[in-house]
């Protein structure tokens, strides 16, 4: 088996330390390289001979699936052969696979994308997705979950841990349409993340100084106190006090900070 030539060491940088399946394909859909969780979970799975995969043909891979396996596998192969051929910038897919070891049944997401520049290649990715449900608006494949009454906490994590941090490595490299959808999707995933912060702590959208005068706020200190308290001036205090109110959304409203934080803490508590 033939080793490809493209020096993947560039590669390399974005994804050697992406917690899930990585791939880089050429156009005929052959694997140039693959990351570290890909390697140690096919010495896992018993593949010792190459476990880095390089030299495969994915698309060979997808067409000698079986059993549970073979339904995603065709879907997977038909998106990868229209993203190489152009027909469609990406192909994204959720699905649900039984796993080897726990035998429970889990989330993936599957990614397949070009990147920018020549020889022309391609990223590969296979993701396992927390548990819970999650309304996301970055993906197609998203759009049919419900969005929950308080989100779970480990789509938080995945997010501002895992994906942020992909996606912010791919910058200027991807052509303009996916790198405008990139832009997009960052844009999503930081406000999904305020929302969730909001609703796991009522400060977690203000700075730490915010939050300090907040709370003294809340005990129904005035400004005066406050200052002497953070040895900070007057004025001071008044500038922070704005900025909570437009953090809070309360610009140009009537509502009293004080009493608006203690309902905030009090329905916060309740939850």
């Amino acid at each position: 088996m033939k080793k490809p030539s493209l020096n993947p060491e560039i590669y390399y940088r974005i994804f050697e330390d992406f917690p899930g399946y990585l791939a880089i394909l050429d156009e005929k859909g052959n694997i140039l390289a693959t990351n570290a969780f890909w390697q140690k979970e096919a010495m896992r799975k018993g593949l010792l001979v190459r476990p880095d995969c390089v030299g495969y043909n994915y698309i060979n891979l997808c067409e000698k699936a079986e059993g549970e396996e073979r339904e995603f596998a065709e879907k997977v192969k038909n998106g990868i052969l229209l993203v190489i051929k152009k027909k469609i910038p990406f192909f994204s897919l959720t699905y649900k696979l039984t796993d080897d070891n726990s035998k429970a049944l889990k989330k993936y997401l599957f990614l397949f994308f070009p990147l920018k520049g020549k020889p022309r290649v391609f990223v590969l990715l296979h993701q396992e997705l927390p548990k819970g449900e999650v309304f996301l608006p970055l993906l197609e494949t998203f759009e049919e979950e419900k969005r929950p009454s308080s989100p779970p906490s480990g789509w938080l994590s995945f997010l501002s841990a895992v994906l942020y941090p992909f996606l912010n490595l791919l910058q200027d490299k991807l052509e303009p349409e996916l790198e405008k959808m990139r832009l997009e999707i960052l844009n999503k995933i930081k406000e999904f993340e305020k929302e969730t912060l909001s609703s796991l702590n009522p400060l977690a959208v203000l700075t730490t100084k915010e939050a300090q005068i907040a709370l003294l706020v809340k005990e129904g200190k005035t400004s005066e106190e406050i200052a002497k308290l953070l040895n900070l001036g007057k004025d001071a205090v008044d500038f922070y006090r704005k900025k909570i109110r437009e953090k809070l959304g309360l610009k140009g409203s009537e509502i009293s900070l004080k009493d608006y934080l203690q309902d905030l803490f009090k329905f916060s508590s309740q939850d």
